[in-house]
Parts: C-alpha cells; sequence; structure tokens
C-alpha cells in the first residue's frame, strides 16, 4: 500500500509538474510576443509624433503662404513674390524653431512663374544652433533625377501631394536628412513648394536607445532594405533573421521600424521559471514520500487540495488560496507554492504596469489612452456617451531647458508638469500622450467644475517652478479644452482635434506675451 502511494505521488507531482513547466513555458512565449508587440507599436507611435509635428509644421506654413495671395494675378508678381518670400521667412523662423529636429526650411516659386531660384532657403550648418540664409539653387541647372539638389523640388511636384522624401546626406549643410515637403497650389494651379528638413541622425539615435531585453535592438528599413547609420558601423548580424524573434510596424513616412528580439533572452525568462517549477516540483515529491512513510491517511486530503492548486496555476488561473496543514513538511510544501504565485503575480502586475502606465510619470500611458478612446468612440456610434470633455495640455519650452540644463532637467520639468495636472483634476483620468503632451478626460463634477479647476490649474502653474543650476525655470503648460456636441461630433478624434488647436492657439499666445 504504501508504495502505491508513493507511486501515486510520484506519478501526480512529475504529471503535475511537467503540465506547469509545458504551461508556463506556453504563456511566457505567448506573453514575450505581447510584450514585443506592444513596444513596437509604442515605439513607433513616438516617433509618428516627430514626423506628426513636423508634418503640422509644414502644413501651417502651407496655409501661411497661400494666405497671403489675393488673386491669380498675385502668382506671377514679381513684387508680391518678392513680399510673400520676406513675410514667409519671418513666420518659418518661428515655426521652425519650435520643431524639434529641424535642421533646415524653405519655400520656392516655380520656374514657370519666376526665375530658376526665387524663393528662400535657411538651414543649420553642422547641426549649429542658428539657421543661415543661404541663396537658393537655382533648379534650372539640375536634372530632374539629382535628389541631393533638387529631389525636394521634383518629386512633389511629380507626386502632386505631400510626401516624405527618403533619407539623403546634403552637402549644402554636411548633414544626413529626411525631408517632407507640401507642394503648392493657388486656384489648382501649381505655384511652388514649401518644406522642412529634418535631421535623420536625431531618429537614429532615438531607435538606437530601443532595446528589447538584454540583446535585442531594432532598425528602419525602406523597401526591405537597412537603413540605420550607426556610428560604429553595421552592427545587425548578417543572419539576424535565424536568431531573433522579429515583429515590424509601418511609419507615417513610409519606412518600417523592425524589432529584433534575441531568443537567447526569451529562453533565459523560460529557463528561470522552468527552473522554479523544477525545483519546486523535486520539493513536493521529496515532501510528500517523506508525509507517505509517516501518515498516508493525512496526507491525503492536503495532497488533492495542493494537486487542485497546482491545476488551477498550470491553467493560468492565479487566485489560488493554499491552505496550510499542521504537519510540517506539507506546510512546507505549501509555503513553496504560495512563493511561487506570488512571484508570478508580480511579474503580471510588472507587465501590466509596463503596458498601462507611463515610466517617468506613473500616469496612464498612450496604450491605455487608446483603450479609452476606443471606448468612448463605441458608446458616440452608439449615442450612449454622457457628457464629457477633452483637455490637451502641452509643456512650454521643454526643448529649451533639455537644451540649456540636460535632460535631467527636461524630466524634472515633465514630472513637475504631471504632478499639477494630475492633483488638480484628481477625479479625472490623466493620460500621458507624448514627450510633452498630456490630455485630461473630464466628466461628471470635473466637467461641471471645470472653471475652478482651470482656475486652480492656471494658480498653480504660476506659483510652481523647478531649480536648476541654482535658476528657477516657471512651469509654463498651454492648455486646450473642447466640449462634446453630439450634433457634429462622430467620433473621439473630433472633440480631441478642438481642443489640440486651442492648445495651439493658447501656446501661440503665451509667447507672445513673453
Amino acid at each position: 500500500y504504501l508504495i502505491t502511494v508513493i507511486s501515486a505521488i510520484l506519478s501526480i507531482t512529475i504529471f503535475v509538474g511537467g503540465f506547469s513547466i509545458y504551461e508556463v513555458d506556453t504563456y511566457i512565449q505567448q506573453n514575450t510576443e505581447e510584450f514585443i508587440n506592444i513596444t513596437c507599436s509604442n515605439e513607433a507611435a513616438k516617433i509618428n509624433d516627430i514626423f506628426g509635428d513636423i508634418e503640422k509644421s509644414v502644413k501651417i506654413m502651407e496655409s501661411y503662404v497661400l494666405s497671403l495671395l489675393d488673386n491669380a494675378s498675385d502668382i506671377k508678381n514679381r513684387e508680391k513674390q518678392s513680399e510673400i518670400i520676406a513675410l514667409t521667412g519671418k513666420m518659418f523662423a518661428d515655426v521652425a524653431v519650435n520643431t524639434d529636429g529641424a535642421v533646415a526650411y524653405y519655400m520656392r516659386f516655380s520656374p514657370e512663374i519666376s526665375d530658376g531660384k526665387t524663393g528662400m532657403f535657411y538651414s543649420k550648418v553642422n547641426r549649429g544652433n542658428e539657421y543661415i540664409c543661404f541663396e537658393p539653387t537655382d533648379i534650372s541647372l539640375y536634372d530632374k533625377n539629382d535628389t541631393e539638389h533638387v529631389g525636394w523640388y521634383w518629386q512633389p511636384y511629380e507626386a502632386g501631394h505631400p510626401i516624405w522624401l527618403a533619407p539623403y546626406y546634403n552637402q549644402n549643410n554636411e548633414i544626413l536628412m529626411i525631408s517632407y515637403v507640401i507642394p503648392l497650389y493657388y486656384e489648382n494651379q501649381f505655384v511652388g513648394v514649401v518644406g522642412i528638413d529634418f535631421d535623420y541622425t536625431v531618429l537614429i539615435e532615438r531607435i538606437q536607445e530601443i532595446k528589447i531585453y538584454e540583446n535585442g535592438f531594432a532598425h528602419l528599413e525602406l523597401d526591405n532594405v537597412i537603413i540605420n547609420n550607426y556610428d560604429d558601423g553595421e552592427n545587425i548580424p548578417d543572419s539576424y533573421e535565424k536568431e531573433y524573434m522579429q515583429v515590424s510596424e509601418n511609419l507615417d513616412n513610409g519606412m518600417t521600424l523592425v524589432l529584433s528580439a534575441d531568443y537567447d533572452d526569451i529562453r533565459q525568462i523560460r529557463y528561470e521559471i522552468t527552473y522554479k517549477i523544477l525545483i519546486s516540483v523535486l520539493l513536493i515529491t521529496l515532501i510528500f514520500t517523506l508525509i507517505a512513510f509517516f501518515m498516508v491517511k493525512k496526507t491525503v486530503k492536503p495532497l488533492k487540495e495542493l494537486t487542485d492548486a497546482s491545476i488551477k496555476l498550470s491553467n493560468e488561473d492565479y487566485d489560488v488560496e493554499i491552505k496550510h496543514s499542521d504537519t510540517y513538511e506539507i506546510k512546507q510544501l505549501s509555503t513553496a507554492f504560495e512563493n511561487m504565485i506570488v512571484s508570478l503575480r508580480e511579474h503580471n502586475r510588472l507587465q501590466h504596469i509596463l503596458t498601462y502606465k507611463d515610466s517617468l510619470t506613473g500616469l496612464r500611458n498612450t496604450t491605455s489612452y487608446e483603450e479609452w478612446i476606443v471606448d468612448f468612440g463605441k458608446k458616440i456610434q452608439e449615442s450612449e456617451s454622457s457628457p464629457f470633455g477633452v483637455v490637451v495640455f502641452d509643456i512650454n519650452f521643454l526643448k529649451t531647458a533639455n537644451d540649456t540644463y540636460g535632460h535631467a532637467v527636461g524630466n524634472q520639468l515633465i514630472v513637475k508638469s504631471a504632478q499639477i495636472i494630475s492633483s488638480t483634476f484628481d477625479r479625472s483620468p490623466v493620460f500621458r500622450i507624448g514627450g510633452d503632451e498630456f490630455s485630461v478626460i473630464l466628466q461628471g463634477k470635473d466637467l461641471q467644475e471645470r472653471d475652478v479647476l482651470f482656475a486652480k490649474f492656471k494658480s498653480e502653474c504660476e506659483n510652481s517652478f523647478i531649480e536648476a543650476e541654482n535658476e528657477k525655470i516657471p512651469i509654463s503648460i498651454a492648455t486646450g479644452f473642447s466640449m462634446f456636441d453630439p450634433t457634429i461630433d462622430t467620433q473621439f478624434s473630433d472633440v480631441f482635434n478642438r481642443a489640440d488647436d486651442e492648445m495651439y492657439k493658447n501656446k501661440k499666445n503665451m509667447k507672445e506675451l513673453l
């Protein structure tokens, strides 16, 4: 009988241990793939935010240039062209300074309505801080296929719509760059182009900061060709397809962000969990065998409870309560299971934090925000949405703080701003949706008392600051608010875009008052 009991114990523990290892291994594999996919989506969203800022800036200049044309006769008027160039240069200077990564900006009239170099071109040299005025390139002197010199003109002209140019090295300012250019049309007539050049190395540096576990990396592709410009030479393995788990996300400028996770890192996580399970299984076997020698009957019930708990755990049910026996060995076994459950629960909790919490501010991140947007969108479509409003915040002068005092001080500015926003709107969900952007969804009492909250927020900003190098840096945050209007709003983005527009107006007004 004792041999039968011991054999049964060995069979059960081996089965439960093996099944647990299999289930946990499957869980780790699935969870790893999900984590890498979420990371790729989040990083792609951050990069697309950079592109979005460039596109917004160029679209602002497109609207501004076209607004200066009063009628069709102005297009070929040389005096009017000179006036437009002068006004556009001043306006573009303000826009470019507030566009991260911009290294050049330009506006050119078509040679068909002017000469081959009518327009303006300002650029930084060797990534300097000041924009220098250069004599515009004479378009008529170069072949249409000369991308370095005139690709910025002919490609958007032939496309007939705004485009991102592929990365290229510009010898005029000695910078590797990508460009966003919009063709200008007035009353369906092509009149020129307006665009901004973006420092491509800024994007590469951002890509190089992305790490997946210990040995993973990220790179950019265009038409299945790797286009990273690593300073230390090519460091992407030739056979990486066989060694790495890869996920990708298409970017707004036509490139593809590719994340590669080293399978050795993934296996290491699985080995560690498997090792703990094996140790636990061995411990279970030893303890149960010893117990069987002394009190077979007394151990039947605790053994069944632990077996049931093991099966729940293998099915990813971590809401398990372990009952302790008076027998010392069974109590030790129960404790080992509890420790394993606690470890797995903590792992799940950390994964949840990584997925939904912003690591710098502790606020909800873009993943959480996107889920809220989907939920609100469904309610709007089904006409079930209760009144709500959206507030958009943008930290002023963050780039200046980063450039002057370093990114550590810039992070302090972000954290302090997040504290003011979250403490003011402490009854509403607060999200960090970009590097210096936040959003709050107001409902209920916060929505009704928004004027009081906005006044409190303004007062908090006026009386708050951070210190750096014995200087006080004031907190300056632009805001924009929009109320959901069921008569005109068909989706959440309609409300958000109005709030975003109001924020940019507020940002402009705040800067003009300085």
